[in-house]
């Protein structure tokens, strides 16, 4: 029998997930957001679960569009990131593919590939992350060109990303979000075009972000939204729960020493119990001691180096603990944020680099 390691996927969750980002933005048509196989959810699994909710997805790259239309998804996708050659766009075209146009370069492409089919395209700005987007110039200069292409649908969609929504401290956002307006304003759209801005934390946290068009993503997965408490907090269900089982138990005198370059060392009488999860599952390499985990429900602490298939724990005062008993990892009881904060990282990166080694198990 195989270890009984394994991502239970919470489908139910996801979908009261999105029900509120509709509760919170009720104006707005919130397309959800499944780019890098749903934050390791499961690309098609949460488009499946999804998708007689949603208007609209949205993914990262061109290949994760191609994915869902070869699985049956017949709603309209966003690429986020746009494409980059001819057959992508005819692709693109002829399956009811959006895409989002960022640079020039992108823009020039679309305009020197004739269509068949219309496409309807988003146009992204730079509002101040300065990662992708256009300027006011290239903002403008684009909407001259798309007036004369004939291929491109008329209801476009200009938008921008903030880069600091989830700082509750920060005003960022509302900086933003008043020069997005300003560049709008400037351009002189017209009155078929749609605005896209808020992410997750803007949905909950920054109302007058909500505009026509929203993308929550990390809120679908149920993660805390802010860097800090929020009433957001509670009505978010976790939808990923990380779980495995103790494989050995042991006992450890004062001085010895447990796992890879004796990074532990027992300062009183220990049980140390060995658990079938590492970094080639996932879990982060990184995390260091005293990250927590529960066993059987009770809070118990990393002891050791992870390596790359197992980890220790040290259970010393635990009530019981058996060879086979259950570890969560993160999820529904001990947040993926809280285990990222011991190994320098953030919720995101522990939920979405979940090994494929690792099944799914799809409640």
């Amino acid at each position: 029998m195989s270890r009984n390691t394994q991502v239970n996927i919470h489908l139910d969750n996801i979908r009261s997930n999105f029900s509120l980002a509709n509760q919170w933005a009720p104006q707005s048509k919130n397309m959800a957001v499944i780019k890098a196989d749903a934050y390791g959810h499961g690309l098609v699994a949460v488009a499946k679960a999804l998708q007689a909710l949603v208007p609209a997805f949205a993914v990262a790259i061109f290949d994760e569009a191609v994915t869902l239309r070869q699985a049956g998804i017949t709603k309209n996708i966003l690429i986020l990131q746009g494409v980059y050659c001819a057959n992508e766009l005819i692709y693109a075209s002829e399956n009811g593919l959006w895409i989002i146009l960022h640079n020039r370069s992108q823009l020039e492409l679309l305009l020197a590939t004739p269509l068949k089919q219309s496409l309807k395209v988003w146009l992204k700005l730079d509002t101040g992350m300065h990662r992708l987007g256009l300027d006011q110039t290239e903002f403008e200069r684009s909407l001259q060109a798309i007036k004369q292409c004939r291929w491109i649908e008329d209801d476009f969609v200009v938008s921008s990303h903030f880069s600091c929504a989830n700082e509750l401290a920060s005003d960022e956002s509302k900086k933003q979000l008043n020069k997005f307006k300003k560049m709008i304003t400037k351009a002189k759209l017209p009155s078929e075009v749609e605005l896209s801005l808020s992410n997750s934390p803007a949905i909950a946290h920054l109302p007058e972000s909500n505009l026509d068009w929203n993308r929550p993503g990390i809120m679908l997965y149920g993660l805390p939204l802010f860097d800090g408490p929020h009433n957001s907090d509670q009505p978010l269900k976790a939808a990923m729960t990380f779980e495995s089982e103790v494989v050995a138990i042991r006992e450890v005198e004062i001085g010895e020493t447990v796992g890879y370059s004796n990074q532990w060392q027992a300062t009183r009488p220990s049980k140390i119990a060995t658990v079938a999860v590492g970094y080639a599952d996932g879990y982060p390499r990184q995390a260091i001691n005293g990250t927590p985990v529960l066993v059987n429900g009770e809070r118990a602490y990393l002891a050791g180096v992870v390596s790359m298939d197992l980890i220790s724990v040290d259970v010393t005062d635990l009530s019981k603990v058996s060879i086979g008993d259950l570890v969560e990892l993160w999820g529904e009881h001990l947040s993926a944020n809280e285990v990222a904060s011991y190994a320098n990282t953030i919720g995101y990166d522990l939920i979405s680099g979940v090994s494929r080694r690792v099944p799914r198990v799809y409640k």
